[in-house]
């Protein structure tokens, strides 16, 4: 593995550096980052969906200027997914809510269009991979975001679910060279990190003192 990075990145020093189309898609990948990075600092799940799905768009942006077919579909479904559900989010706060059959009907088209997405571009078109169980991984952590979409109130499936995403695609994005997608994965990784361990420090407090503590969805 750490020769696999290795080889990656000097593939990028020595000659994507100066490839105007990599260049590119690294803007895309650094709009990405401000949107993600500040998306898993906000407990409000309406505000945190529509900032994952600006930042899904920026990245689908800069997969296809690399020629990464499998994430550039998967971010694109990622995105409108984001942008669905965070309208039906809006409809709920402002009193005309959306009923929970639909959020679940919509939940399983999401959930058919990531599968047949994996299926057709890895098994059927066979586009660049790095490998199939790696493409399988990525697909089966999405799920669990559009999950976590669907259970209403839940925001901790979702990141969970989005932690473990970007593990995997930290694979992926080296694979493809986009360095500043690396980078993406591992701070949001670690912002959730902080996320959870804020929670933690504020229950420890709370019981210190005999105080409430309850845990936000």
């Amino acid at each position: 593995m750490i020769e696999f990075f290795s080889t990656q990145f000097n593939q990028i020093i020595h000659y994507e550096i100066y490839n105007p189309m990599w260049i590119t898609s690294q803007v895309f990948a650094f709009f990405a980052l401000i949107t993600m990075f500040w998306s898993f600092q906000i407990k409000n799940k309406l505000k945190m969906m529509l900032l994952l799905g600006l930042g899904t768009t920026f990245l689908a942006v800069s997969a296809a200027l690399l020629g990464n077919w499998t994430l550039t579909f998967l971010f694109g479904l990622a995105s409108v997914r984001n942008y669905v559900f965070c309208y039906f989010e809006w409809r709920g706060v402002v009193g005309r809510a959306v009923p929970r059959k639909i959020w679940t009907l919509m939940g399983v088209v999401f959930v058919l269009a990531t599968l047949a997405t994996t299926i057709v571009l890895v098994h059927i078109a066979q586009v660049r991979i790095h490998s199939v169980w790696l493409e399988w991984l990525i697909c089966l952590t999405l799920i669990g975001l559009i999950v976590g979409n669907v259970l209403e109130g839940d925001t901790h499936t979702m990141r969970i679910s989005f932690v473990f995403n970007r593990i995997f695609n930290i694979i992926n994005h080296a694979y493809f060279l986009n360095v500043i997608s690396v980078i993406i994965a591992c701070l949001t990784i670690s912002s959730n990190i902080i996320f959870y361990l804020r929670l933690f420090f504020q229950w420890r407090h709370a019981k210190k003192n005999n105080l409430e503590f309850v845990w936000p969805k």
